[in-house]
């Protein structure tokens, strides 16, 4: 008897669910809108933990090639636009109605909420205002050398374990490392380095936050993609390890620098602590929300350049591998300024110089885009065209991939070929076809502080070394990891 209870209790259960989902997923129907056809329960992520979100973006483009198409983040309706035109309006024309991200933020962890990439306006606006002059050309010619200093130390393992040795090497990781000991020297002024073996404090904080396993990836994947969820999880941006130790590491580096005086320094660090002190809060603000935002600021800016930037290297000297004319332009190239200039080390004026370089870089942006998607809240109804009205409230995606893909602004667009860049000036969007790093007024702050980190690197490597393919060209990406991740992307390294 009691189990026939607990069996009609289940099936009711179940049956309403059923009759909720039916509903929810009528939503684009009853609108007149095109949509993807959703699963029960998950809607269109029925792939996660499995398939990467990255995947699911590019089959998206060739299953509905269309302006817009309507998609469901479990039981959430969102739209998903396709087009430049589109992508330029929610973007910039019509920002006032899309301010903020549609993914989760906790107030209980300051950390993850007050970061410029996840904070709301009216703070957002204030804190962006400050950070603006982070990047400017003078401060990223100096971060440039700390750089080149990393970029030396990376050729060096290179030849130490990839060439002497002849082990494997994990593109990926390898170039994490160099990341990670590039943020610990040009944001935290901390002399490191985990290429050379070293105990790395900003190696161990990178692990924790972009080791991607199940569980890491499933808390980004809500956090990104099912907010609602994540709320009730009450998720963290940022693992508690990862941020309490950014907080110690932060707070070290501050009480060191307060016992020298009137001392000039090339980092970051400077500039966060007048972030602090300048930026407009609410007037019921305490002192401690100051703290915490310039601490979000650090933290963010780690995961950001050491995930996006190890991505961009791995892919792009892969390609060099499989395409060995662009290879050896682009070692001519080097090799031409490194002659004229009397130095192996190329500075920032010589690296942003070698448009072929740039080029190369950002073809594989184009076809390896880190971040397959840019995700905005309308805020108020917003008309999308004659037949379609946004809601308040639902979420909006930008399809990059799409964009990055269209055969009518990149022909044979699953072709690598640099040359599509080879007369683009340095920032130019291409009339919204090219958004490796968003745009508008919450565009990347860090995009020329991560393509001059890829710069050094590539740079240095190519002149050092041929590189031949070590695996199949096709590369599966990371089901775990809510941004562009390959899994055991690697080459054969041959001295030159």
């Amino acid at each position: 008897m009691i189990a026939n209870y607990i069996f009609l209790i289940l099936f009711s259960v179940f049956l309403l669910l059923c009759i909720y989902s039916f509903r929810r997923f009528t939503y684009w129907k009853d609108r007149g809108v095109p949509y993807d056809k959703p699963n029960l329960f998950f809607g269109n992520l029925g792939f996660i933990m499995r398939r990467s979100f990255w995947d699911y973006c590019y089959e998206l483009k060739s299953r509905h090639p269309r302006e817009y198409v309507g998609i469901f983040l479990g039981w959430q309706p969102a739209m998903m636009v396709q087009t430049s035109e589109l992508a330029r309006n929610i973007l910039n024309n019509d920002f006032e109605y899309f301010q903020d991200r549609s993914l989760y933020s906790n107030a209980t962890d300051p950390i993850g909420s007050l970061n410029l990439f996840t904070v709301k306006n009216p703070i957002w606006k204030n804190m962006r205002h400050e950070l603006s002059p982070m990047f400017t050309a003078m401060r990223l010619k100096m971060i440039t050398e700390l750089m080149n200093v990393n970029a030396k130390e990376l050729v060096l393992k290179i030849k130490r374990d990839f060439v002497d040795k002849k082990e494997l090497v994990d593109l990926k990781e390898l170039f994490s490392m160099y990341t990670s000991d590039t943020v610990a020297y040009s944001v935290f002024g901390i002399r490191v380095s985990v290429l050379n073996n070293e105990n790395s404090p900003l190696w161990y904080i990178t692990s924790h936050m972009v080791k991607w396993t199940f569980w890491r990836g499933l808390e980004f994947t809500l956090i990104f993609l099912m907010p609602a969820i994540a709320a009730i999880l009450k998720l963290n941006f940022f693992s508690k390890p990862a941020t309490e130790y950014v907080k110690k590491l932060f707070s070290n580096v501050v009480d060191e620098r307060k016992k020298v005086k009137n001392a000039t320094y090339k980092d970051l660090v400077s500039h966060l602590l007048q972030l602090k002190e300048n930026v407009k809060l609410p007037a019921d603000a305490g002192s401690q929300l100051a703290e915490d935002i310039m601490i979000a600021q650090a933290a963010v800016f780690i995961l950001g350049s050491v995930e996006t930037s190890s991505a961009t290297l791995a892919y792009c000297l892969h390609e060099l591998a499989y395409h060995p004319e662009e290879q050896e332009k682009l070692y001519n190239v080097i090799a031409q300024a490194v002659n004229e200039k009397g130095n192996e080390v190329l500075e920032y004026n010589d690296l942003l110089e070698l448009k072929y370089l740039t080029a190369c870089i950002n073809e594989t942006l184009r076809k390896h885009t880190p971040v397959p998607h840019l995700d905005r809240r309308c805020q108020k109804e917003y008309k999308l065209n004659d037949k379609v009205t946004i809601e308040k409230g639902l979420p909006v995606f930008i399809n990059v991939l799409a964009i990055h893909y269209n055969e009518k602004y990149y022909p044979e667009p699953e072709q690598w070929r640099p040359e599509r860049f080879s007369t683009v000036n340095e920032g130019d969007n291409l009339n919204y076809n090219f958004l490796p790093f968003g745009e508008g007024p919450r565009f990347c702050i860090g995009k020329r502080y991560g393509m001059m980190q890829v710069r050094a690197a590539l740079a240095q490597i190519v002149l050092k070394y041929r590189v031949e393919p070590a695996v199949p060209y096709s590369v599966q990406t990371d089901p775990y990891a809510v941004m562009l991740a390959p899994k055991n992307l690697s080459v054969k390294f041959i001295s030159r």
